[in-house]
């Protein structure tokens, strides 16, 4: 299960590695890809209603959020929502919104495969039904309910009632997650801007460190201001803009990000993040967020892509800044390193199987090795080095042409 990271300092480091994409099992024998891996899935119960006739065990709410990682001997860590039961989680390092293609996706796992209305909300408040699952692994493609524009932080789901007998009586879920995700980083207000003021103070090291990483990343960025509901409805409007607009200023001036790649939204006290009633709640809620979104239009350029490969068919790569992450459409197979130049990754390959088995393991397999691809200038072919498990990547044949 993940855990809200409080800390910016953790986040950054985490988004280090949980950022890269990677393919999770979906419960039925296949695995799925996620270009931000492990952040791309739910992190909050927000309320959860158990069903009637309820699960004759547990496997409460919180068993639904991160990763897939359900068992089936013995059965564990998956929420069973009882027949006609319901759940809401939230994310909060990600949000959802529409990509080209499947945006979101709800894993129900066991041997009858049981479906669920599905719905997203910015607030918590206000719900769009996105339809309904068919059971078991089920990509849901937003774009027909939503703007471009639209972000949403919350997912439901509700047992259609279809399965009433049996000792775990609903859908069972494993994960929720965002295929079509943004990285949201959160900057406390009371750190950078002292009260119902919105000029940036001096020490801004929070921001410069949250700034730097989101450069790094190359994506549009979305920056969304809240506040409590101390004062008028108008005056925190008016306040959550400016709060907004300055910290634009200083990610185009200090930190050099093009200004066309960043858009402003003023929330007021809006879509708050705890209580209002308390002074810890109204801190909380005080808040600029910073959401950053892969721009396709430039990574498409470059090593972003589909390469039809030598060894084991189509390769679809993903960039983030400089870490690379890929994963085969044919097998699951998946690559994952860091660009050393503006030609060369080195990483690792992953796969389900091979002629050699590592002592460690990566994701859980104990079939990697070594990888280096070098790109032509154009970024129209690679030719790729290998080894198994440590050994200096040498061997050849692991070439590519983009498609």
């Amino acid at each position: 299960m993940k855990y809200i990271i409080t800390s910016l300092m953790l986040m950054i480091s985490a988004l280090c590695y949980s950022q890269i994409g990677r393919t999770y099992p979906d419960g039925h024998g296949n695995r799925v890809f996620f270009p931000y891996g492990d952040i791309s899935f739910a992190d909050e119960v927000v309320s959860f209603k158990v069903g009637n006739p309820s699960p004759i065990e547990g496997f409460g709410p919180e068993e639904a959020l991160g990763i897939p990682d359900s068992k089936t001997s013995p059965y564990s860590n998956f929420c069973t929502l009882g027949y006609g039961g319901e759940l809401v989680v939230k994310f909060t390092d990600n949000v959802l919104y529409d990509i080209e293609g499947p945006d979101l996706f709800i894993l129900e796992i066991g041997a009858l495969t049981e479906p669920v209305d599905a719905y997203i909300s910015k607030d918590g408040e206000a719900w769009i039904s996105v339809g309904r699952t068919g059971g078991g692994f089920s990509a849901i493609d937003i774009a027909d309910y939503v703007e471009k524009s639209d972000v949403f932080r919350y997912v439901k789901v509700v047992d259609v009632k279809e399965k009433k007998s049996g000792k775990w009586p609903g859908a069972d879920i494993d994960a929720i997650g965002a295929i079509g995700s943004s990285i949201n980083f959160q900057l406390n207000a009371a750190v950078s801007f002292d009260t119902g003021k919105y000029t940036l103070k001096e020490d801004t090291q929070e921001l410069a460190d949250m700034a730097e990483k989101i450069k790094e990343l190359n994506g549009m960025v979305l920056i969304e201001g809240y506040t409590d509901n101390v004062g008028s409805a108008e005056s925190n409007l008016t306040l959550s803009k400016n709060r907004a607009d300055a910290v634009k200023t200083y990610l185009i001036e200090t930190i050099g990000i093009d200004r066309n790649r960043i858009e402003t939204k003023a929330l007021g006290q809006t879509n708050p993040v705890a209580d209002n009633t308390t002074e810890e709640g109204r801190a909380k809620n005080r808040r600029v967020e910073l959401i950053v979104f892969q721009n396709n239009e430039i990574e498409q350029k470059g090593v972003v892509g589909t390469w039809k490969t030598t060894a084991e068919g189509n390769l679809r790569i993903y960039k983030y800044g400089d870490v690379i992450a890929g994963w085969y459409e044919n097998d699951g197979g998946e690559i994952l390193g860091k660009m050393t130049d503006s030609h060369t990754m080195v990483g690792q390959w992953v796969e389900n199987g091979s002629a050699k088995k590592c002592k460690t393991d990566i994701y859980g397999r104990k079939n990697w090795g070594s990888l280096v691809l070098k790109f032509n200038e154009d970024f129209t072919d690679f030719e790729g080095r290998w080894g198994y498990c440590d050994d200096e990547a040498t061997k050849t044949g692991w070439d590519a042409k983009k498609l």
